[in-house]
């Protein structure tokens, strides 16, 4: 559990940065509901608990360190890649 706080740690920043400076809406829209409804349909949140799930199964597994290692940048590249995707469409 305290490895998922760190990870929070980590993650909650990213997201804010992330929906704060990188998406579109809030600065489009001035209506507060509109951009809560908007905020609410974003597949971001879905993005965090992935993240955080192949985290928890990575670092709950019996992998040697290598192994945990490699899987782990490959986690890395994966987000980084689908992150870019998606707000190079949104952006």
């Amino acid at each position: 559990m305290a490895e998922q706080n760190e990870m929070l740690k980590i993650i909650t920043p990213m997201m804010e940065h992330v929906c704060d400076h990188l998406c579109q809406f809030p600065g489009e829209i001035s209506d507060q509901e509109e951009v809560d409804k908007i905020c609410g349909g974003c597949q971001m949140g879905d993005h965090i608990c992935n993240i955080l799930n192949t985290y928890n199964r990575v670092s709950s597994s019996g992998a040697e360190t290598l192994q945990g290692q490699a899987a782990h940048e490959n986690m890395v590249a994966d987000w980084k890649w689908h992150l870019t995707e998606r707000f190079n469409r949104v952006v």
